[in-house]
C-alpha cells in the first residue's frame, strides 16, 4: 500500500471515529464564542435593572443580604459587579464535592447557585441553579462532554489531536498536483447541473482547505487545557530566556467571627478608582474564613485582567498581578483563551473563530457523506 492510500485510510477512520465529537465541539464552540454578547440579550430580565434610585447600597450590606438568602450552609463564594450601573450584582455560592461519587460534571460541585440582586434596593431579582444553566451546560459539553473534568478532558484532548491529524492528512490528499488541478481546487466551480455529490465533495475539500489554519489554532489552544503538561512545558520553554521573578506572598490570618468587613467597601471604592475603564470587578472570597479577598479588574480581553489581593479588615492592598509584569511563558498562557475564541482580535477575530468552528463541525458530516456515497456506489 503506497503512502497516499495509507493516508486516505487514516483520514477516513479518524473521521468515522471522532467525527461526532468534533461536530459537538464545533457547534458548542460557535455558541461560546459569542456567549458574552448573547447572555445580556437572553437574560436581560435578570441582568438588567430598569431604573436606578439614588446611590447603590454598600457592598457590606449587599453581601449580608445575599448571605441571609443562602444561610450559613452556603457562604458567598464570589461577587461580580459590572461597571454598568444598570446591571444587577451577581453573587455566587459554590463548594467543591470532595467525594469521587459519580462521573458527570454535576458531581464535581456539592452546590453551585447564583443570585442576581438589585444593588439600589437589595432585592433579589433572580435565584439561579447555575449547574443547570443553559450556557454553563454548553460550556461543559465543550469542555468535557458533560463528564467530570478528569474523565472528559482527556477524551476531548485526544479527539482534538485526531482532528489536527485529520486536517494535515486532508491537506496532503487535497493538494493539487498540477496547474490544471489548481483551477478547480481553490473555489467552487458549480453549474446548474452540478450534482449534490459533487457539491458535497467541494464543500468538504475547499472549505476544509480554507479553515485549516483557523482550525489548527483553535485545536492547539484547546489542547493546552486538555493536556495541562503542554501548557506547563511551553511556559518553561518560553521562560528560559528570562530570569525568574520573585512572587510576593500575602500574609493571611483568620477572620474574626463578628467582623463587619467594612474593608470591602474601601476595597471596592479603591478598585473602581484605580481601574475606572474595567468591564467588571470580580470578588473571590476564600472557602475558609480568612481575611484576604481576591479582586479582579476584568476587561474585554481576558489576558488584560488585573488580579489584586486585599486584606478585608483594613482594606490594604497586599499583592498585584498584571499581565505586563509576568514572564513571557505566563503571558502566552494568559492569552490562550482569547486566542482560542478569537477575542484577541476583537469582533473580527470572534467572527473568524465562529466560522472556523462552524466549518469544522461540518467537515465530519460532508466527509461521511463522501464515504457513504462511494460505498453505496460500489455496492450497486
Amino acid at each position: 500500500m503506497d503512502l497516499r492510500k495509507r493516508l486516505i485510510a487514516i483520514h477516513l477512520w479518524i473521521g468515522l471515529l471522532s467525527g461526532l465529537v468534533v461536530m459537538i465541539l464545533g457547534l458548542t464552540g460557535c455558541i461560546l464564542v459569542f456567549v458574552d454578547e448573547i447572555k445580556p440579550l437572553v437574560y436581560a430580565d435578570r441582568m438588567h435593572i430598569s431604573s436606578t434610585s439614588g446611590e447603590p447600597l454598600s457592598m457590606t450590606v449587599m453581601v449580608q443580604k445575599a448571605q441571609e438568602i443562602w444561610g450559613k450552609d452556603k457562604p458567598v463564594s464570589a461577587l461580580e459587579i459590572d461597571n454598568d450601573p444598570m446591571q444587577t450584582w451577581h453573587f455566587r455560592a459554590y463548594r467543591e464535592n470532595n467525594t469521587n461519587v459519580g462521573n458527570w460534571y454535576w458531581h464535581e460541585k456539592k452546590f453551585y447557585e447564583s443570585l442576581f440582586m438589585n444593588p439600589y434596593t437589595g432585592e433579589l431579582v433572580f435565584h439561579e441553579q447555575s449547574e443547570f444553566e443553559f450556557f454553563r451546560v454548553i460550556l461543559y459539553v465543550h469542555w468535557s462532554l458533560l463528564l467530570k473534568t478528569e474523565l472528559g478532558q482527556p477524551v476531548v484532548g485526544v479527539v482534538t489531536l485526531l482532528y489536527v491529524i485529520s486536517l494535515l492528512t486532508g491537506l496532503y490528499l487535497w493538494w493539487p498536483k498540477n496547474k490544471k488541478a489548481r483551477r478547480v481546487r481553490f473555489w467552487f466551480k458549480w453549474k446548474k447541473n452540478t450534482g449534490l455529490k459533487r457539491r458535497n465533495y467541494d464543500l468538504h475539500n475547499i472549505l476544509g482547505f480554507y479553515v485549516m489554519s483557523l482550525g489548527l489554532v483553535i485545536a492547539l489552544t484547546g489542547m493546552m487545557w486538555a493536556f495541562p503538561m503542554l501548557d506547563t512545558g511551553l511556559q518553561k520553554v518560553l521562560n528560559l530566556s528570562e530570569n525568574s521573578k520573585k512572587t510576593k506572598v500575602a500574609m493571611v490570618h483568620p477572620l474574626p467571627e463578628k467582623a463587619e468587613s467594612k474593608g470591602l467597601d474601601l476595597i471596592f471604592k479603591e478598585i473602581k478608582k484605580k481601574y475606572p475603564t474595567a468591564k467588571a470587578y470580580h470578588f473571590y472570597f476564600p472557602a475558609k474564613q480568612l481575611s484576604t479577598v481576591m479582586v479582579l479588574a476584568s476587561y474585554d480581553q481576558t489576558f488584560k485582567t488585573v488580579t489584586n489581593r486585599y486584606d478585608v479588615l483594613s482594606g490594604q492592598l497586599l499583592e498585584t498581578s498584571r499581565f505586563e509584569d509576568e514572564r513571557i511563558g505566563e503571558r502566552f498562557s494568559a492569552m490562550n483563551y482569547d486566542i482560542h475564541t478569537g477575542n484577541i482580535l476583537g469582533l473580527p477575530g470572534k467572527i473568524l473563530a465562529f466560522l472556523g468552528s462552524l466549518i469544522s463541525a461540518s467537515l465530519p458530516l460532508t466527509g461521511f457523506l463522501i464515504w457513504y456515497n462511494r460505498k453505496k456506489g460500489k455496492s450497486t
